[in-house]
């Protein structure tokens, strides 16, 4: 397999930015929303917006998750939705998702409803469906949650997402099946899906490795530290995931070795910043280690590993602490 360099030397072809004039690179779901309608599983509206923050209906959510899995969209009509029409723009996805499984209608009026809003619960049924996903996990690794029975119908749909990875509880534990889901929301769960389902593919991981590191800058400069953490987790998870691939390629190990830098930039940043001078030195030190290995396993890396350690140091220069 022939890997383009990794970080911008060569070739590369990481998408560019997206031109929805709602979705700036500080929204929370900039990345997901830019691959997917880069990738055409998703479109803004006439005015080159996405609306990110309205909910999603039945007939978007189809379309995003067949579009999205990559699953082929027939036409063959029937007419067991009295309240889809052939004309509907959605008629081949609703036929499509119904032949699946995916979808039914209401057990009294037969309708699609294409139109009502998905909350969580409905949503993961369907996206778990329509992946063919094995709903069975190690009961070591079941969770309970605050807001969710343990004989609920929508239990085990929960229960995968949260092992996949694919949704979390909050602080609180608590994982409101019942919320109705944005746009942005559906389409961040079906990208984390999509990382997931490609994780053989170590160009793909690689280039999403490098889209999240970039990621991480806008969000520190605009001190949205949760945000760059969460991006800086995901950075590592998938280059951990393309160094399993391809353990001996050491354009893979510097990847692997820039996305902890930077993970542990972040904590160092965030530690400061919270007044944990003592931890956030350490952290300091152990991004500089993890930079100057990317730069041994493939010197390619040396700009982006050189940037790390001086922000490091500016770091360490700010909480008193020293270098190591």
């Amino acid at each position: 397999m022939a890997l383009l360099v990794f970080f911008l030397f060569g070739s590369h072809t990481a998408f560019a930015d997206t031109t929805l004039k709602d979705v700036p690179r500080t929204y929370p779901y900039f990345l997901a929303i830019n691959y997917l309608s880069q990738s055409g599983v998703v479109k803004g509206y006439g005015d080159s917006t996405f609306r990110p923050d309205n909910p999603v209906n039945r007939a978007e959510v189809v379309k995003i998750i067949l579009e999205g899995l990559g699953i082929k969209v027939t036409n063959n009509f029937d007419a067991s939705f009295p309240d889809v029409v052939e004309e509907d723009w959605f008629s081949p996805y609703v036929m499509t998702a119904k032949t699946l499984g995916v979808v039914k209608g209401d057990d009294e009026t037969g309708t699609f409803s294409a139109g009502r809003n998905v909350n969580k619960a409905e949503f993961l049924k369907m996206l778990l469906i329509a992946s063919q996903a094995n709903l069975e996990i190690p009961q070591d690794q079941k969770k309970s949650f605050s807001d969710v029975s343990e004989d609920a119908w929508f239990m085990p749909y929960i229960q995968y997402a949260v092992t996949l990875g694919i949704i979390s509880p909050n602080d609180q534990g608590l994982i409101y099946p019942a919320k109705s889901l944005t746009r942005g929301e559906v389409v961040e769960i079906m990208y984390l899906l999509i990382l997931i389902q490609k994780g053989t593919d170590t160009q793909f991981l690689l280039d999403r490795t490098e889209d999240q590191l970039k990621q991480i800058e806008v969000y520190v400069a605009a001190n949205q530290v949760a945000l760059a953490k969460k991006t800086s987790k995901l950075a590592v998870d998938l280059s951990q995931q393309a160094l399993k691939n391809m353990s001996g390629n050491n354009i893979v190990l510097g990847a692997a070795k820039l996305a902890r830098a930077y993970d542990l930039l972040v904590d160092s940043y965030d530690l400061g910043g919270r007044g944990n001078y003592t931890d956030s030195s350490v952290a300091a030190n152990e991004a500089i280690d993890r930079a100057t290995e990317a730069w041994e396993a493939n010197s390619a890396t040396q700009p982006i590993a050189r940037h790390i350690k001086e922000r490091a140091r500016e770091i360490l220069a700010q909480v008193g602490g020293t270098e190591e």
